[in-house]
């Protein structure tokens, strides 16, 4: 199994248990500037799990089908690039 670990900073939108990032924030809501740690752990056999966790939010998680994929996906929603990982 591989894990690949990153951090970074962003507005979270909403709540501890409900939150977004600002490419689905609604108008008008609340935010925090949070740290954010990521995790990239899987194989290609079972695939890889994108874990974000910002700080003093819930953990959330999404499915790739790659490692690539994955930290597009990184890339995409919160800037983090290739370089930006660490094993």
């Amino acid at each position: 199994m591989k894990s690949l670990f990153a951090t970074t900073h962003a507005r979270v939108y909403g709540t501890s248990d409900a939150w977004r990032f600002s490419n689905q924030a609604r108008a008008g809501e609340t935010f925090q500037e949070c740290n954010i740690q990521l995790i990239i752990e899987g194989d290609d056999e079972s695939r890889y799990f994108l874990i974000v966790s910002p700080e003093g939010f819930f953990a959330a998680d999404t499915w790739h089908e790659s490692l690539d994929a994955a930290q597009d996906e990184a890339e995409r929603v919160l800037g983090v690039t290739r370089a930006d990982w660490t094993e």
